[in-house]
């Protein structure tokens, strides 16, 4: 059987020092660290294009559960995550709880995505709170001023950028369209095939409040759901590892066929 681990991003701690929310200056960090196609939707940049690129941001290293901005902030950056994973949420005490301990995570956000780019072009507060879900989570900050006078004399990446930002909004759509038009044990289903992709099992490694907040359900709801599906005989648990057994029916379920 095929089994799959959801990832978080998880990675290696690299062998240079990673002050915790403290900037990563060496230019040498960030050429091993900064990929920008993925960023670029698959936009391969020339190499002084991007060392151009590489001198105008800069990189911030964080520990699991440090805040990398606060719903409240006024943006004045775009940001990506270069390593580990971040999340975007709630967090329901509010600056108060400097340690993010009760924050609810909407979106894990992996490497290679943008965390937030949108808000420093409106000239708006973060609507969310971002926080690092993985030790080290290496967040790349790009200046907004920096951004426009780059974005004003380089056409190809300034449309590749457009194309991120449009499959950002197509992504808060989809969200959008299963939160308005498909019932929760739906969404639980689609959430069960992301999850495992390709293969038959996957091994759940967020926290159950946190994905039944990704899915706009209480965390009583998603428990009853995946008993629920388990009694149907289309799944089976087994603590955290899931095993999918009739995908014809959970793919019936989404509503996607």
């Amino acid at each position: 059987m095929a089994t799959a681990a959801v990832s978080t991003g998880t990675l290696p701690t690299p062998g240079y020092p990673l002050p915790a929310g403290e900037r990563i200056v060496s230019s040498t960090v960030a050429e091993r660290l900064i990929h920008w196609t993925p960023l670029l939707s698959g936009h391969v940049l020339p190499d002084d294009t991007r060392q151009l690129l590489n001198s105008m941001v800069g990189l911030r290293a964080f520990r699991q559960g440090a805040a990398i901005f606060r719903q409240g902030q006024i943006a004045t950056h775009l940001y990506a995550v270069c390593q580990g994973t971040a999340g975007l949420g709630r967090n329901r005490l509010g600056r108060t709880d400097a340690l993010m301990q009760s924050f609810q995570l909407r979106r894990p956000v992996p490497p290679g995505q943008w965390l937030d780019l949108h808000t420093a072009w409106l000239g708006a507060a973060h609507d969310l709170d971002a926080c690092a879900l993985t030790t080290p989570t290496i967040v790349l900050e790009w200046p907004l001023h920096l951004a426009r006078d780059f974005l004003d004399t380089h056409s190809a990446p300034a449309l590749a950028l457009l194309q991120s930002m449009a499959d950002q909004v197509r992504l808060c759509n989809s969200d959008l369209h299963d939160v308005l038009s498909k019932d929760a044990l739906s969404r639980v289903a689609a959430w069960l095939m992301r999850c495992a992709g390709p293969h038959t099992a996957f091994q759940m490694q967020e926290r159950k409040r946190d994905v039944a907040a990704q899915l706009s359900v209480s965390p009583e709801t998603f428990s009853r759901m995946i008993r629920q599906l388990e009694k149907r005989g289309l799944i089976q648990v087994d603590g955290y590892d899931i095993t999918l057994l009739d995908r014809i029916a959970l793919i019936r379920l989404t509503g996607d066929t």
